[in-house]
């Protein structure tokens, strides 16, 4: 039996469709549906890893942002500070007029690392937010 198909839709910057269909392009797909799917079926997977870990977690965070976003900067370092001890360092990078990358070393039980990475990546004004574990 054919799964259900539902119709969405999405509201996108002109730069991020502009990328979007270059890589649709280059990588074959035959629709940007296609290409939206398999990106979402990621960030689920992705999401469903996360749960899963358990432990104390040696990891690296990774994130790129507006910094000209009102108050996002001090809600970063605001959610850094309430990390205690469970951040070891933190290094910023200006990327260009607009954007900034920082990594930050991390060292804790998983569920607060967890928690943590999602209180970041559900700030307005976060463009992308990886999680990398070093060591469980």
């Amino acid at each position: 039996m054919p799964e259900k198909i539902t119709r969405v839709s999405l509201t996108l910057s002109e730069e991020l469709l502009d990328d979007l269909d270059s890589s649709i392009k280059a990588r074959g797909y035959a629709s940007r549906s296609e290409a939206i799917r398999d990106s979402l079926r990621d960030f689920l997977a992705n999401y469903k890893w996360r749960r899963e870990l358990k432990g104390h977690l040696i990891g690296v965070l990774i994130l790129v942002y507006e910094h000209d976003v009102r108050g996002l900067a001090d809600a970063i370092v605001d959610i850094q500070h309430s990390g205690g001890k469970m951040i070891s360092s933190v290094q910023h990078v200006h990327l260009d007029a607009k954007n900034c990358l920082e990594t930050a070393v991390l060292r804790g039980p998983a569920d607060k690392i967890r928690k943590l990475v999602e209180r970041i990546e559900g700030l307005r004004g976060v463009k992308q937010v990886k999680l990398m574990i070093i060591k469980r």
